[in-house]
Order: structure tokens, then sequence, then C-alpha cells
């Protein structure tokens, strides 16, 4: 039966709209508090952060700690819908967007909506555990969508993104999105232009302060889930946003020291005995004459933006030394979507300077296998730095064996899955 909409039915939703007008706010609030009943996790998030009205800007508006809305736009929604856009914002908050781009590397409208389809994607999975709670929530009619893998990270959209708007510039006001990135075939090739939106709000931060502002949100996000740990797995939540609960991470330097310690510990022979011990009619293996080997470290840098310049100073100074301090011989490869600068044998501290990236892009860590297979490289251990958003593991070329002597250094907390485990050790920075 075709559904007929009646003059009351018209004047009731009139009168709805010119209400839900003067009372976003209180919508806000009610939203807030269902929330917190029903889905206890997003609801003390939610009532960490701060909303603000402002009708300066079109639609809303977060800087990572603060949400601004424009009162009038939400009004124009049902409340399905407003559920939704607000939600997209928390969603910028919680999957650290601002903070993922706070160096600014990355064009910010192309970043926006490579962030923008990933938070729509998720929300459409969450839709129907908001239906089951009784709660509305509604995919508005706006906003940007497209079909996209489960895995996929905003880094390897962005990439992608970026690659079909290559003659953007700054007075450009519109982008070219695909209807799909998912690899499955010809539909991918359809594009539709869209207004650049821009809700993600920067401003000019410190190292310092950007370290600070994460800090912050972590904890948050930590207090959330034992607040909510019973029933966290009723409704979706992000595997992204899971790692910020877990604080327990190896550190790096200690996995290699331990690593290189057990190297050197196994270097002895029993062709070379102790000859103190002879008499005594014991004979204890000593140190080979030949010095056979001498340990090689290569140490893979995510290049693509990910990872800050002092993050990266840092973790090489502080690999070099280490390598100094057993005797290794020290490489340095760069690598975003291919490995794209090789330093080899670094001799002086000081040379970590000059070994600097000259190129950034996607995130595919595939690359780095490639690589070690082409040129023939066989590291006795190997690092990998990089911020975890790297896709999927999917080079023909990946060895488990080389897994026994890598280790993945993080450099930001995420949802640690099975091919991380496959690379190696997995530590933080």
């Amino acid at each position: 039966m075709a559904r007929t909409t009646t003059y009351v039915q018209v004047l009731t939703e009139k009168l709805f709209y010119k209400v839900s007008n003067m009372n976003v706010e209180k919508e806000i609030q009610r939203f807030k508090m269902e929330l917190l009943r029903k889905m206890p996790f997003y609801g003390d998030i939610l009532m960490h952060l701060v909303f603000v009205e402002d009708k300066r800007i079109p639609t809303a508006a977060t800087d990572g700690k603060t949400i601004w809305y424009n009162p009038n736009f939400l009004s124009g929604m049902n409340p399905g819908e407003r559920n939704f856009v607000l939600m997209h914002e928390v969603f910028h908050v919680l999957l650290r967007h601002g903070i993922r781009n706070a160096d600014g590397k990355r064009d910010k409208d192309i970043w926006n909506v490579a962030c923008d389809i990933i938070i729509n994607d998720m929300l459409i999975k969450l839709q129907g555990h908001m239906r089951m709670a009784n709660i509305p929530f509604q995919k508005p009619s706006n906003g940007t969508f497209a079909n996209i893998n489960g895995d996929e990270t905003a880094e390897n959209l962005y990439a992608k993104i970026k690659a079909d708007n290559a003659n953007k510039n700054k007075y450009t006001r519109k982008l070219k999105i695909r209807v799909g990135y998912t690899g499955n075939g010809t539909y991918e090739q359809t594009m539709n232009e869209i207004d650049i939106p821009s809700d993600i709000r920067t401003f000019e931060l410190s190292i310092d302060e950007v370290n600070i502002n994460d800090q912050l949100l972590q904890e948050m996000i930590r207090t959330a889930a034992q607040k909510s740990r019973g029933t966290m797995g009723s409704y979706y939540i992000p595997s992204e946003i899971y790692a910020l609960v877990e604080t327990k991470k190896l550190d790096w330097r200690k996995l290699l020291k331990d690593f290189l310690s057990q190297e050197i510990g196994d270097d002895t022979s029993y062709t070379t005995p102790e000859r103190k011990y002879l008499h005594m009619d014991m004979i204890l293996p000593g140190h080979s004459l030949t010095d056979e080997t001498v340990e090689e470290i290569w140490a893979f840098v995510d290049s693509s933006g990910s990872v800050g310049h002092d993050e990266m100073a840092q973790f090489l100074t502080q690999l070099y030394r280490i390598a100094r301090e057993f005797k290794c011989i020290f490489n340095i490869c760069y690598w975003d979507t291919a490995v794209t600068e090789v330093y080899k044998k670094i001799l002086r501290e000081d040379e970590i300077l000059k070994c600097i990236p000259h190129h950034s892009g996607g995130t595919d860590i595939n690359c780095v296998y490639q690589w070690i297979r082409d040129n023939k490289v066989k590291p006795d251990v190997m690092l990998i730095l990089t911020d975890g958003y790297f896709g999927p593991l999917t080079t023909p070329t990946f060895s488990r064996q080389l897994g026994k002597k890598t280790i993945l250094v993080l450099s930001s907390d995420i949802m640690i899955n099975d091919d991380m485990k496959k690379i190696g050790k997995i530590a933080k920075l």
C-alpha cells in the first residue's frame, strides 16, 4: 500500500522542526543520555567532549577536543540524521584524525574527505546496533560515501584520492571521488564531483602540545572502556579504537638489545676452548677465533607522513647507538608505497641527519619485502618503524623466517592485527 501523508502529519513535522531548532542543545543532551544508558562506552566519551554552538560554520566541525555545530543545520534534520552527524564528529576525535595529520604534510582537504569516507563506512556498520538499542540513527542524504574494504586505512585512501586529484590547488573547491575503492573491477572507474567539506579544524600546535592532546584523548578512551568493559562487545566499536585501551607494549630498545645479546651469546665454539679450565678436566666454549660475522641491522622507516620528523630522528639516533654498542653494521631505508631512499653503513651519528626521506605517498608495507627480495638483502635483524596504518599484508615474498628477525615498532596506539603478528615482534616507539 502506498504511504499517504496527511495534513496533520505535515503540520506536526513542521512544528517538530520549529521546536527542535530552538532545542538542539537539549536534543544533543538527550542523545548523550541514551548512549550512556545503552552504549556506555560512547556515552562516556560524549560526556567528556565539549559541544559548542557556532552559526559561523556551515555544518559541524572538531579540533579533536571540541565539537562545534550550526544549530540551523542540525535542526533541519530528523533525530536519526542528527545523531549520525554528531557521531561522525565524535569518530573524528576517537580515530585521532587531526593528530594523524598534525604536521600538515597531507593536503587537509583530501585528508578530510578520506577520513569522512572511512568514518561513514564505520557508522553504517554501527547503524544496526543503534536501531537495536532503539536509538534513532540514519544515514543523511548529504555526506561523503564510497565503497571501501573493511581494512582500508585513511592513509591509504588518501593516497588513492590524491592520485585522482593530482591537479588540485589551493583554489580548487571540488574533488573527484570514485564510487568505490575496493579493487573489485570497472565500476570503480565511475567518479563523482563533490564540494570540499571541512569538518576537521586544524590549528598550529607544537609537537609537545600534540602529544599532550593525544595522551589526554587516550586516557579518556581508556577510562570509558574501563567503565563499560562488560558491555563493549554488545555493540560495534572499530578495532582501531580498541588499541587505545591496551596499555602494555614492549619497548623496542629492550627487544633489540635482548636479540643482539642472544646472538652474541650464541657466537661461541668448542673449537676454541678456554685453556685456563683444562687442568680441571673442564672444557668450556670460547669465542671463535675467526669472528665469522658482524650483525647487520636494517631500519625500514615509514616516510608516508604518518611518522613525525622528531620521532624519526629520535628512533634512528637511539638505534644507531645500540648498533655501535654491539658493533653492528647500520643501514636505513625509507618507504611508503615503494622503498625510495637507501643509506648503507652509517658510520657516524651525525650522518643520520643527512639520511632524510625525499618522497611521501601512500603506505604499503609489502614494498619492504619486495625490495628485500629484489635486492637479495639478508638482514640479521630488521626494524620497521610505522604508525601501523599500512593495509593488509599481501606480498607473496613475505617470509615467516624473516619475521623471527623483525621488530615492528609502532609510533601510535593501534589495534594489533594478525598481519602485524606475522611481521615480527611488536613494540612501541
